[in-house]
């Protein structure tokens, strides 16, 4: 089994639970998660990003390589990681914890989407291995 085959099967693991955990907490607030819009903000963020990893494990959509897909859910997680804190009375210090994890995420994802994963895997990523 190839590394790209795992790699495909870790996003469409990450996918489900992102997908399933957005789910979730919006069917527990329902309507109460609409009256904080960062919150609503962050859970649509963590769906999005389950969603695009489902896609990154299906193949290549829409012109966009499986890697692609798997980079943009990073970047919509990592952006999404530290709204969890924002307003909260522990906001400062747990903010710039998940701030600066989010921040790597975002990194990798940047990577993958524009650089083809140059950074991260040391080499570009073929679209067509798959």
């Amino acid at each position: 089994m190839s590394s790209y085959q795992n790699q495909r099967r870790l996003c469409a693991l990450s996918g489900v639970f992102l997908t399933a955990a957005a789910a979730a907490v919006t069917v527990l607030l329902g309507g109460d998660l609409l009256a904080t819009s960062v919150l609503a903000i962050q859970v649509s963020m963590i769906a999005l990003a389950g969603i695009c990893d489902l896609v990154a494990a299906t193949g290549s959509f829409g012109g966009w390589a499986w890697y692609r897909w798997g980079g943009l859910g990073n970047i919509l997680l990592g952006l999404s990681l530290p709204l969890g804190f924002v307003g909260t009375a522990w906001d400062s210090i747990f903010l710039l914890v998940t701030g600066l994890g989010g921040l790597s995420l975002t990194a990798m994802g940047i990577d993958l989407v524009a650089f083809h994963g140059r950074c991260t895997n040391q080499t570009l990523l073929d679209e067509h291995n798959q």
